[in-house]
């Protein structure tokens, strides 16, 4: 892994610096700088339309779960990621991650949301939207092909079920209004859901992305790109660090299809939730296929951490993102309604 010490970093980045870092980890003189906006962990600059450099917010304690990550896809050859560059460190902290800037791109939550939109118009043939839910499910497969060889172990699925259980109590307790009552609801059925996890079975565990979702594809013409590999935001470095079932992240992906459908109602489309409900059923049922031609899925247990997932929604939203809260909101009854 490619490092470049720092002998001072301030909380707010200051100009010229992260063409500086760019430069010392490229070998290259690299000037201009372009922010991209600051969300609740970092704070990114393109250099020299070439390079982001990801100033984390807070440091992160070194090595970096992510970095960790990249470096070894990066040994193993794994293309299908912006190109790893290196880290800052300073004060046995990570402080940035810098890696290829993809020109031209866009990540899921808006690529693929104007896609299912631009078929509702009658501008995309079906079967071209479904193709890249297909095509998201095969990067996944060779992610974990590469992956399969990093800390190999096992996880047992009461592991899972604890988890789930846990996430589902205390989404219980802090949401509120209708959605709550919804929830409320439904905990019988959701409780069902999770008895495939309720068992002492050992199930084939290894590093995986850990918060895959279809913001983390980047795509650019027609090409796509996986992205931030820095592990579930709601989990300390220590377990992002931790092998897990590889079905937990097709758990993520396949939800998150079902999500760039209700976001597509929500903000553009209200009146065409029955045709949302074709793309969500297709796109799915294409990714796992496509997952399934190179990887064996136990669909019980891949369908209650789809509900585990769900979970770990309501807790984000009431937690961090009120807004998103219609999500799970709907997705939940329909995974839970679901054959």
């Amino acid at each position: 892994m490619t490092r470049v010490w720092v002998t001072r970093v301030t909380e707010m980045v200051d100009a010229g610096f992260s063409a500086a870092v760019a430069s010392r980890l490229t070998g290259r003189d690299l000037t201009g700088e372009r922010p991209v906006g600051v969300d609740q962990t970092h704070e990114s600059v393109i250099v020299a339309e070439e390079v982001v450099v990801k100033w984390l917010h807070p440091a992160v304690p070194a090595p970096h779960p992510g970095a960790e990550l990249l470096a070894y896809l990066t040994s193993q050859g794994y293309t299908s990621m912006p190109t790893f560059i290196g880290v800052v460190e300073h004060d046995d902290l990570v402080r940035a991650i810098v890696t290829e800037y993809i020109p031209n791109s866009l990540d899921g939550w808006d690529w693929f949301v104007d896609d299912v939109d631009a078929w509702l118009r009658g501008e995309l043939e079906f079967d071209v939207l479904v193709g890249w839910a297909r095509r998201m499910g095969e990067m996944i497969a060779e992610l974990h092909t590469v992956l399969g060889g990093l800390q190999r172990s096992s996880v047992a699925t009461r592991t899972y079920h604890a988890r789930a259980v846990d996430l589902l109590h205390e989404a219980m307790r802090i949401v509120e209004g209708d959605e709550g009552r919804t929830l409320r609801a439904l905990e019988a059925p959701i409780q069902k859901a999770l008895e495939p996890l309720r068992t002492d079975r050992q199930l084939g565990a290894h590093r995986i992305h850990g918060d895959l979702h279809a913001g983390q594809f980047l795509r650019s013409g027609d090409r796509l790109y996986l992205n931030d590999f820095d592990g579930n935001p709601l989990t300390d470095d220590t377990e992002r660090r931790l092998p897990q079932s590889p079905m937990v992240d097709m758990a993520s992906l396949l939800q998150s299809i079902d999500h760039v459908g209700r976001i597509v109602v929500k903000r553009r489309h209200p009146d065409r939730e029955a045709d949302v409900s074709r793309f969500i059923t297709a796109g799915i049922q294409a990714a796992l296929a496509a997952y399934e031609a190179r990887h064996a899925v136990d669909r019980p247990v891949l369908r209650s951490l789809r509900v585990s997932q769900e979970l770990h929604e309501y807790h984000y939203a009431a937690a961090h993102l009120p807004r998103w809260m219609y999500v799970p909101d709907a997705a939940m009854p329909a995974l839970l309604a679901a054959r």
